[in-house]
């Protein structure tokens, strides 16, 4: 029990009261330990989770029984607004309570939360409401002169309220159009600047303009009427509540706010949880005025039933709708913290940015650390010669002996007065312009030959790291309680580098003219003129990298890739290919099988189930006795950290705001895309070059031998560090579940990629098949780069959209 949560706040019998108590208890001990904002920002995260499902019913539970517990108090100001549940209105409701399962069937489907989720669940459109004094004849005015109403008016606890509304940062295409709708349908006006403001029926203090420059809003409305009362909800039993009634005609509410009566009660300090309840009977779909241009005096339609105050709240069927919190503004720092509601903190050109001194935060996130330049340099396209750090990064190649004898000298390659990534620059340009009537390999020999020279990162207590320089580009830990199924997995060591595309090539080609050439080896026999013929069959031009290079660079928001330490858990279920993935990974699994997408990691579920590949997978070993959680002897778990610790990092592709477009798309394709956490997003933000999403996991391995015969020479082989995308429990959505990328390093910060993909796609993928089964090709180059070379990188424009 605390200050503002007791059993003693819900009248109820003392065994009822008894069992209520002992849950709350329950709920501050194990859920309460961080604080009651994280706690509830932990709710939150679970019921915006679709594939969380089954377990709203038991966070909705949690919340039900801190609202019975919490102080009836009165509210005055502004107030800062967390939605955090929705749920449907059960019709079946009287059905349900008969058979004893609470609610019906229909209502468990929850469709209306799960749509919330897909488009504003995270994105922050609603920020709160304010509570205003009122006229006493404004409140008659409004209530229509409900005696009742008018008799409780009392100036200290009345209060008229309107409702934050904010754009979304970043928006989708349909978040972009939402503020605008409501605009339009709710009648919104544009967030007063002044006490003068004339379009509100309240008055407005200044005290509370200042108070309300916390809450980053642009438009206001949804009006309602606010008192001191006892709830609506039959089973709560009269509960005293802070009721916020916007059913009132005069009111001019519109749908669903014809249905809404809100009711609060306060939780911490300055931390009301209230409760969304909407009538399920008798109720008004809204206005509609078509007569009255017609017909003088004609009122407007009402459709469907007027709300009437004076009857029993038993004819409305009133329900419990979700959840929401009202915080103070004084806890404004608190409640936009990371581990709270930090995607509802102001951004930069919103109010309450510079006044809750967010401009003044450092510019990397505590705790990191940078090992590139950063923004001394004015003129990133010429001014790094003078710079005497720069100028030796930025010519300085990290080189080791090639694989093949003939490679040569690939210094030679670089031109005076000219950098490493200009030099790349220009050999794209000579790559474009050799394949534009033949796509062949031979064209790309360059760039062959400098990764052939190129020296394969390392992997070291867990962290990404370069072999030159400081080895990193931004190290960054924190986010303790983020949790992976069921355990926790604290963001260690997370680092980043920002993406270009350098040259593409159609891969498939080199795959069919070796077919060609095995089995046409009578060409000998043929005529010369026909035999020459036959030997550039599928010599076409090159015009996915022309697409890409006219088109592609627009449009795709590949913005490079992140690394970060991998538990010794996470690896093995990321690894595992065991014929029991889905009794061991039960959610992982479901989640495989319901992203379409990802349907060719989840055949490759099925095929271990069935026993399709007569070799165990290179790590069952270590896997046999079961699981991490669930059987997993202590031998075996050592094998998995020093894994992790020395060969593998776990890796996100990372996306520009170009991805926002397709955002709910994008959630329902790729099982692991998500927005980052707000650490994250910051450390973006202090960039070159910002990313927004993230998605297309991965696992990083070091000290790999490459998995194309053109990278080895004879008798050696040559080491890269690979990203693993292919087993089963990785998921993602396809092709990417064919493909396998490695990468050496070029110079400091800067990383030269292959993007390679099977093109024997009938041969699924398991560990314990040779690569050569699968016939790997290059299907382009990339790079990664450092904040330093990015900087130079959109000087120059490489690969940049303008």
């Amino acid at each position: 029990m605390t200050r503002f949560l007791n059993r003693e706040h819900f009248p109820a019998g003392a065994k009822a009261a008894g069992q209520l108590g002992d849950a709350l208890d329950a709920i501050l001990a194990r859920d309460g330990r961080s604080g009651m904002l994280p706690m509830l920002a932990g709710y939150k995260q679970i019921l915006a989770d679709n594939r969380r499902k089954d377990e709203w019913d038991a966070i909705n539970e949690k919340l039900m029984t801190l609202f019975k517990c919490g102080t009836a108090a009165p509210l005055d100001g502004p107030m800062i607004g967390v939605s955090i549940s929705i749920r449907d209105s059960d019709y079946l409701a009287p059905a349900a309570d008969r058979l004893g399962t609470g609610r019906s069937a229909l209502a468990r489907l929850e469709w209306m939360a799960s749509l919330w989720n897909l488009t504003f669940g995270k994105s922050g459109i609603w920020m709160g409401k304010t509570f205003e004094p009122v006229a006493p004849e404004t409140v008659a005015q409004k209530c229509e002169n409900h005696p009742a109403t008018v008799a409780a008016f009392d100036p200290a606890t009345t209060r008229i309220g309107r409702n934050f509304f904010r754009q979304p940062h970043n928006p989708s295409l349909l978040q972009l159009a939402g503020l605008p709708v409501l605009t339009r349908l709710w009648n919104l006006k544009d967030r007063p600047l002044s006490v003068e403001a004339g379009e509100f029926d309240s008055v407005i203090l200044a005290d509370n303009l200042e108070k309300e420059k916390a809450i980053p809003y642009t438009h206001t409305g949804g009006i309602f009427l606010a008192q001191p009362g006892h709830s609506i909800v039959a089973s709560m039993n009269e509960k005293p509540v802070y009721q916020l009634n916007y059913r009132w005609p005069a009111l001019h509410p519109v749908y669903p706010m014809t249905r809404l009566i809100d009711e609060l009660v306060q939780i911490d300090e300055g931390v009301f949880l209230g409760q969304l309840v909407m009538a399920t009977r008798h109720y008004s779909l809204g206005t509609i005025d078509l007569l009255s241009g017609l017909i003088p005096g004609a009122g407007a339609l009402t459709l469907g039933e007027a709300y009437d105050a004076s009857a029993p709240p038993d004819d409305y069927g009133y329900q419990n709708n979700g959840f929401f919190l009202m915080i103070d503004t004084k806890k404004a720092r608190q409640a936009y913290a990371d581990d709270a509601f930090a995607f509802l903190r102001p951004h930069p050109g919103e109010v309450g940015y510079a006044e809750l001194g967010y401009d003044q935060a450092p510019p990397l996130p505590h705790g990191t650390r940078s090992g590139a330049v950063g923004g001394r340099i004015n003129d990133w396209r010429t001014g790094w010669q003078a710079d005497a750090a720069l100028q030796q990064k930025f010519t300085t190649f990290c080189l080791e002996a090639s694989t093949r004898p003939d490679d040569g000298d690939v210094t030679e390659l670089l031109r005076d007065g000219e950098s490493i990534l200009q030099m790349l620059q220009r050999i794209q340009g000579e790559i474009s312009a050799q394949t534009r009537y033949e796509d062949h390999l031979a064209h790309f020999e360059k760039l062959n030959r400098l990764f052939r020279r190129g020296v394969a990162p390392t992997v070291e207590n867990g962290c990404f790291k370069g072999g030159l320089g400081q080895g990193f580009n931004v190290r960054f830990s924190g986010l303790p309680d983020r949790q992976w199924y069921g355990a926790p997995e604290p963001l260690e060591a997370f680092d980043y580098y920002h993406g270009a595309t350098l040259n593409l090539h159609w891969g498939f080609g080199d795959t069919l003219r070796a077919a060609w050439e095995r089995s046409v080896d009578e060409l000998a026999l043929l005529p010369a003129a026909l035999a020459e013929g036959f030997h550039h069959a599928g010599h076409a031009p090159n015009l996915i990298d022309q697409v890409w290079a006219g088109i592609g660079r627009f449009i795709f928001p590949w913005a490079g890739k992140s690394f970060e330490r991998v538990s010794g858990r996470k690896l093995s279920m990321l690894l595992d290919e065991s014929d029991d993935l889905a009794e061991r990974y039960p959610e992982r699994v479901r989640a495989l099988k319901t992203h379409a997408a990802s349907w060719p990691h989840y055949d490759l579920v099925k095929k271990n189930a069935s026993h399709h590949w007569d070799r165990p997978g290179i790590y069952a070993d270590h896997l046999r006795q079961g699981p991490w959680d669930n059987g997993m002897g202590a031998a075996d778990k050592d094998f998995w950290r020093r894994l992790a610790s020395d060969t593998y990092v776990f890796g996100n592709n990372i996306q520009d705001s170009r991805i926002i477009a397709a955002d709910t798309v994008m959630h329902m394709l790729d099982m692991n895309y998500r927005t980052p956490e707000e650490p994250l997003l910051a450390l973006a933000e202090s960039g070159p070059s910002p990313f927004v999403r993230v998605g297309f996991i991965f696992l990083g391995a070091a000290h790999q031998t490459s998995i194309l015969p053109m990278n080895n020479g004879p008798g050696k082989t040559k080491t890269v560090f690979q990203f693993h995308y292919r087993f089963p429990m990785i998921g993602g959505m396809a092709p990417i579940g064919t493909c396998l990328d490695e990468i050496v390093q070029i110079a400091d910060g800067l990383f030269l990629g292959q993007l390679i993909y099977a093109t024997c796609l009938t041969e699924p993928f398991h560990s314990s098949v040779a690569p050569d089964a699968y016939a790997y090709q290059l299907f382009g180059y990339f790079l990664l780069l450092d904040n330093d070379w990015e900087y130079h990188r959109q000087a120059i424009g490489l690969d940049v959209l303008g």
